[in-house]
């Protein structure tokens, strides 16, 4: 397939996915970019369909957002559609393959691409910070200490993150992430085995609170996430992410130990009280 005839729909809304972005654009493919944030939906990306159309695309190449009706109707026009994911998602399974953990979407977008050490030079990447951005997405510090790499390398990733991210947001903004994600930490209870944290504000922090976390703990270190005002529970680092996910729909990531649940509009999601009987 030429490349005049395939486009990129990804949401920028994670390091790997602005990486993902560049790489694409150095390629000289075509991108439709979504500002939807985690819990991004081809489903509700208005006027896609009409873009792809007026476009005359073949084919589109789908990252980590999932929508069947989109992707259904993108098919009837004759259009190829891949995907590329390593979620699971409400009544959508795209984690596994051949009962495996998939690796992650930058991972499969290299691969697609055959993007080896000498191609990404070309294009103005270095291959070993590309790789790690695709590691950490995968598994993040964990899986990366256990593919070799050490907290200074780790270091450098993370700081290759923030670059990367400063591209499509305010940094001021991640500076105030960082300081509610201190706040939660320092409040924390302990449950069991679990660290409970409560995030009383509008902000986003969970990534930065993971970050943390790493950074003091220096080991996976299970914990449960309630964000009231931004509707949204996590649990990391448990063997019960997938039982999480059986039971209550929502959404499963890193390397399926991870689970988290979007309360929608008019529907009522899990309470905590509702995960702890899972959990205990």
């Amino acid at each position: 397939m030429k490349k005049d005839n395939i486009v990129i729909i990804i949401p920028l809304n994670d390091p790997e996915a602005v990486l993902i972005s560049q790489i694409a654009q150095a390629m000289g493919l075509d991108l439709i970019a979504s500002k939807q944030g985690h819990g991004a939906s081809a489903d509700k990306s208005k006027g896609l369909i009409e873009k792809i159309k007026k476009g005359g695309w073949k084919e589109a190449i789908i990252i980590e957002m999932p929508g069947l009706k989109t992707e259904k109707m993108l098919k009837k026009l004759g259009v190829k559609v891949v995907i590329i994911d390593h979620h699971n998602y409400t009544g959508l399974k795209r984690a596994f393959e051949k009962g495996r953990i998939k690796q992650s979407s930058l991972e499969q977008f290299i691969k697609l691409f055959k993007l080896g050490d000498k191609k990404l030079k070309d294009l103005g990447f270095d291959f070993e910070l590309v790789k790690g951005i695709g590691v950490m997405d995968r598994g993040f510090v964990w899986q990366a200490l256990q593919e070799g790499y050490d907290w200074r390398e780790i270091k450098k990733i993370m700081d290759y993150q923030d670059e990367l991210m400063a591209q499509v947001r305010d940094m001021k903004d991640e500076k105030l992430k960082i300081k509610a994600a201190e706040e939660a930490w320092k409040n924390r209870e302990k449950w069991g085995e679990f660290y409970i944290m409560q995030n009383k504000t509008n902000i986003g922090f969970r990534a930065r609170l993971s970050r943390l976390i790493a950074y003091e703990m220096k080991k996976p270190t299970p914990l449960i996430l309630v964000e009231p005002k931004r509707h949204f529970i996590y649990v990391q680092e448990t063997d019960k992410a997938q039982e999480l996910f059986k039971k209550f729909g929502g959404f499963t990531f890193g390397m399926g130990t991870n689970w988290g649940f979007k309360e929608e509009k008019g529907k009522k999601g899990p309470k905590l009280s509702d995960v702890k009987k899972i959990l205990a």
